[in-house]
């Protein structure tokens, strides 16, 4: 993350009493110290799940794609009593819900392929890692499917900052804990309080009795000496000096900091994660489903349409050999960008929308340690390192504490990070531990192994989630093109940029809508 220049207090005429008003003091308001946006993503729930009856007397419908939303359509379709199957390209379920583990593998679009060595029992979430608590499309569905969930730690006030270069000015290339940020910030900006009530500066409409108890209040919350009113180090805080107020300010590290976490987004709190990986959704959907239901290695040529039913072809990647089938109705839930290059006999204002929406170069990579040394050596436990350094986002695993290995996110990102996509994967790996080292230098030495996902190189996504819609291009999308309809998170309103909620959402979708198409016959 990028840091603009912040003027020092002097040359702004930065005093106490401004510093006050910004913050909202005057007045009585409240203190709010606002969060760091720059890598937010907007989330959104689902809704509520469509309450739909009645079964037409003639429906089959082919599903394209085994990712979340596909799942779902299929799942939902089958209670309904649909003859249904879904077409897969993979010898998995979930796409982007992609949990690696020993053994798995896949080759890049360019040829250089991976196999994972991970102990037994070792992941990473490659796709999605993470379920806001607001999500309960999702949730309700683990709940239903029999898929246990445990929290997510989003935070951990272990976690240290570490900012490059100059922009946190004197607490550059230094690592800082969360907890002291906390700690200094909350405890130097009481004490300023103090000392404005105190010379009854603020004009605030209280009684003296009220100003007495804010004043035990502010003492009590910043850690402040009950005698003189100071802030000073203290055990919880950890050891060393206070910073300095003014270095923390020029910092920005108190950005990252609210008084009450979000609802939405990647701070929302609590978070969730399915016990043993985020695939145990979409295994748990499967097994629901059924495995007459799902034909794998099907990697969808052809679909095409007339006025009384469509007929899909697909390669069989492992007897090499084309199959066509047939159905009433045809959901695809393949990313648009690879729909953008079949041969599909759909509209032309379907085809331009579909074109027009682009996918994200999203990328994540797993360090598997031989030690859990965040944990043993820095008290860390979840959450994630908050720094410029490019790695995108750094985090500390939710589960398996106190044993002895994990799997450290070493890279998160959803943007490109120089040329690192285009080289080897063993440069992207020393890269990142070339990175991550200057915040924790035992990495090198407790490194066992790596695996790199680059979704725009992985075949069946070539890219991560869509991006680059607009309302007008989800509202075409969302149309029933005589017998084909589209099922991916691209088409529905409800998550931007496409959390699972957003699949979900699409699932729902797309089965209202050709429930509605099938009943009309």
């Amino acid at each position: 993350m990028r840091m603009k220049h912040r003027s020092s207090a002097t040359d702004s005429g930065f005093t106490r009493r401004r510093f006050l008003e910004q913050l909202g003091a005057i007045g009585g308001s409240s203190l709010v110290m606002s969060a760091m946006t720059s890598w937010d993503l907007m989330a959104g729930s689902a809704g509520q799940r469509p309450e739909l009856s009645g079964r037409p007397a003639k429906a089959k419908v082919l599903i394209l794609g085994g990712g979340l939303s596909g799942l779902v359509t299929a799942y939902e379709l089958g209670k309904l009593g649909y003859d249904y199957q879904v077409l897969e390209a993979r010898a998995r379920v979930g796409g982007l819900q992609w949990s690696v583990r020993r053994g798995s593998e896949h080759t890049e679009v360019d040829g250089e392929r991976q196999v994972c060595t991970f102990d037994e029992g070792q992941y990473v979430n490659v796709g999605p890692w993470r379920i806001p608590h607001s999500h309960r499309g999702v949730l309700d569905y683990c709940k239903e499917l029999g898929v246990p969930v445990q929290v997510f730690l989003n935070e951990s006030d272990a976690s240290f900052f570490f900012y490059e270069g100059t922009a946190a000015g004197p607490l550059a290339n230094r690592r800082v804990k969360l907890r002291e940020v906390k700690a200094d910030l909350a405890g130097q900006v009481n004490e300023l309080l103090i000392k404005a009530i105190d010379q009854k500066q603020l004009d605030l409409p209280m009684t003296p009795e009220d100003q007495r108890r804010l004043t035990n209040y502010l003492i009590g919350q910043g850690y402040l000496d009950s005698s003189t009113r100071s802030y000073k180090a203290f055990a919880n805080r950890g050891e060393g000096d206070p910073i300095q107020l003014t270095q923390l300010l020029q910092a920005g590290f108190g950005n990252r900091l609210r008084s009450v976490p979000a609802i939405e987004g990647t701070t929302a709190a609590p978070m969730f994660q399915p016990v043993g990986g985020m695939d145990q959704i979409s295994k748990g959907f499967e097994r629901a489903i059924g495995p007459k239901r799902i034909t794998f290695n099907a990697e969808i040529q052809a679909v095409h349409q007339s006025d009384t039913g469509v007929k899909v072809t697909y390669l069989n990647t492992k007897t090499g050999k084309k199959v066509e089938t047939t159905a009433d109705y045809v959901v695809v839930s393949m990313p648009l960008n690879l729909v953008a290059g079949l041969d599909i006999n759909i509209s032309s204002e379907m085809m331009t929308a579909i074109k027009a929406v682009s996918y994200s170069n999203s990328a994540k990579m797993g360090l598997a340690m031989k030690r859990r040394f965040w944990e043993d050596d820095d008290g860390i436990f979840g959450g994630h390192l908050y720094s410029n350094l490019p790695l995108g986002e750094f985090s500390y695993p939710s589960n398996d504490f106190f044993t002895r290995k994990g799997v450290l996110l070493g890279l998160y990102s959803n943007g490109p990070i120089g040329t690192l996509m285009d080289q080897p994967i063993a440069a992207r790996i020393e890269h990142v531990l070339t990175h991550a080292s200057k915040v924790h230098p035992q990495i090198r030495a407790e490194f066992e192994s790596a695996y790199a996902v680059w979704w725009k190189k992985v075949k069946y996504n070539q890219g991560g989630y869509a991006s680059g819609r607009n309302e007008t291009r989800r509202q075409q999308l969302s149309k029933v093109d005589n017998r084909i309809l589209l099922g991916s998170a691209a088409v529905t309103p409800h998550s931007e940029p496409d959390w699972q909620e957003g699949a979900v959402s699409a699932g729902w979708q797309a089965l209202t809508l050709v429930h509605e198409r099938a009943m009309r016959g």
